[in-house]
């Protein structure tokens, strides 16, 4: 492991064992990074399958490991059968946080035989003589992207199967983009291209074209997300307690934005509203102040001036330094039900 290295969110980490996960978030504790596992070598997925976690039907190749993926990443009953997998046959992945107050999965960097940072991974990919059609495919839309945005292509990363070296014809180019400004900037940038024909993007789901972060380039799928340039990283591990009060239903009015496309998504919001039942003692709806989303398909879901409901997990959050306090609400927590569900203009959101 790299001296000095700090986890940050999609970072790619290969456990000694071969299973295969990404860092989650930016808080991590001293030598640990907090992981969702996403590929796992064929021996060890069956144990995982016998936990009622089911496998897409094919199959990654990386070095000299065979990998299956789950068909779902992030839900609750998976996130909970990984769990318990991990408690059973290793332990030391799993890993009991008192400022969250429950257990969570989180890897050992001593436990890594590789960590892949995307900027580091799309050098790699620039470096490499020999190229196949998607690799290309992805040089060329980071070029197109960096020209379009005025972003340097330094501030460009990537991300998935591309970057490991173990894609297949089914696969897509993931990309990151560094820093809240610059994705901001590549955003921009991907509508205007899309409206001159140089790219297209999603349009069936609704919120995936309110998200506009996947389209086609070339024929080729494609997705970008954001992550934190070091210094957008305000918050470290152990400088908050989070206390969860129970799960609660709102609608809120969006006034911030800014760390909309990371994740934890956070939304900024003012005036929320309860909707059924409300705990006799829990703070007042209007006292929520920001709606924190762990699960990327709400990432850059609503903007500044938007009305969204929301379901998740209230929680009361405090500065450990100060004492101050705030009170949030939690989509993606591990409870089942949990959604964002933007408003469409000049009504609520149905249910």
């Amino acid at each position: 492991m790299r001296e000095g290295y700090l986890p940050r969110d999609g970072d790619i980490i290969v456990a000694r064992e071969g299973l295969v996960f990404y860092a989650f978030g930016y808080e991590h504790p001293p030598g640990r990074a907090f992981a969702f596992l996403k590929y796992v070598p064929e021996h060890l997925a069956e144990r995982l399958a016998e936990r009622q976690v089911d496998f897409l039907p094919l199959r990654w190749r990386y070095e000299d490991i065979t990998l299956l993926r789950p068909k779902e990443l992030f839900s609750p009953s998976v996130w909970r059968a990984t769990l318990d997998f991990l408690r059973a046959e290793l332990p030391d992945y799993v890993f009991y946080c008192p400022f969250l107050g429950k257990e969570m999965i989180s890897i050992p960097l001593e436990h890594a035989s590789r960590v892949l940072v995307p900027s580091e991974c799309l050098k790699t990919l620039r470096a490499r003589r020999a190229r196949d059609r998607l690799q290309e495919a992805a040089l060329e839309l980071v070029e197109l992207l960096s020209s379009a945005s005025g972003v340097p292509e330094e501030d460009f990363g990537l991300h998935g199967s591309l970057a490991m070296g173990m894609h297949g014809p089914w696969s897509d180019v993931d990309l990151v983009v560094y820093g809240s400004k610059a994705f901001r900037a590549v955003q921009a940038a991907v509508r205007r291209l899309a409206e001159e024909g140089e790219l297209e993007l999603e349009t069936g789901d609704p919120l995936e074209a309110r998200r506009g972060l996947r389209g086609r380039f070339k024929g080729i799928r494609f997705v970008y997300t954001a992550v934190r340039k070091p210094n957008e990283i305000r918050w470290a591990y152990g400088s908050r307690a989070y206390f969860p009060l129970g799960q609660a239903e709102l609608v809120c009015q969006v006034v911030g934005d800014e760390e909309a496309m990371f994740r934890p998504a956070i939304y900024r919001v003012t005036g929320c509203e309860a909707l059924g039942s409300w705990g006799d003692d829990w703070p007042k709806p209007s006292q929520i102040s920001v709606v924190a989303c762990m699960v990327g398909l709400y990432r850059n879901a609503a903007k500044a001036g938007d009305k969204v409901r929301v379901r998740g997990t209230l929680e009361r959050v405090v500065e450990l330094a100060t004492g101050r306090e705030q009170y949030q609400v939690v989509v993606g927590s591990g409870r089942a039900g949990e959604f964002l569900k933007p408003c469409p203009r000049g009504r609520e959101p149905s249910g």
